[in-house]
Parts: C-alpha cells; sequence; structure tokens
C-alpha cells in the first residue's frame, strides 16, 4: 500500500444530496477500475470522520474511464454542519487486485453555508 495522498476538499451541502467524482490516472492513464486480476477486481469506499469517529461510510462506484464516484445524502451535510471552516475530514481508499497499487486519498470535508 502507498502513502496516503492528501487530495482537494469535499465540499457538500446541507440542504441536498452531493454528487463528487474523482478521476484517478497513473502515468497520465485513467485506470480501468473494471480490470481482474485473477477473478479479483477493484473496490472502494469513502469514510467521513469527526474527530477520528467515523460519521458515515459508503462503497464507491468506479468505472472504465478512471472515475470514482460518490452520492453523499444530504442528512451527512445536515450532520456535518458547523460554525468552523473544516467541519470533518474524509478518507477514500481504493483497493487493487494488485495489494501495493492500493491508494489511500485524504481530504478536508466542508458543508456549504445554505442562506434563506
Amino acid at each position: 500500500m502507498r502513502a496516503p495522498v492528501q487530495i482537494p476538499p469535499l465540499n457538500i451541502w446541507p440542504d441536498r444530496d452531493t454528487v463528487q467524482s474523482w478521476r484517478y490516472l497513473e502515468a497520465q492513464t485513467p485506470v480501468d477500475f473494471t480490470q481482474t486480476l485473477e477473478g479479483v477486481g477493484y473496490s472502494g469506499e469513502i469514510m467521513i470522520l469527526r474527530c477520528g469517529s467515523v460519521i458515515w461510510q459508503a462503497p464507491l462506484v468506479l468505472d472504465a474511464d478512471g472515475y470514482v464516484t460518490v452520492t453523499v445524502p444530504e442528512s451527512i451535510g445536515q450532520t456535518l454542519r458547523s460554525p468552523r471552516r473544516i467541519d470533518a475530514t474524509g478518507q477514500i481508499v481504493i483497493t487493487s487486485p494488485i495489494p501495493e497499487q492500493t491508494v489511500t486519498w485524504v481530504f478536508p470535508v466542508a458543508v456549504y453555508e445554505v442562506h434563506a
């Protein structure tokens, strides 16, 4: 497994679901997440944490064009909403069929302010 990689913040909404996608490239080429090795394929999971405790976790949608997609429910934005600039932290783990190619991304999580 590689060292965690810092990626830009995940900004979520408190009043609607947030759909976020990232694209994973190796040597400027998208990773085909539909590939398998001896029947074992890629998998991915996202976790959102506050003060070290997991608030929410879910599987990721991985595709052949290297996209990693997740839908964060509105309720998570409501739960994390606070007066702080950074409301939580997140972690994505993409597990490869080749263990040494498994990657971890870490990032801050911020909730958008909604004004009436």
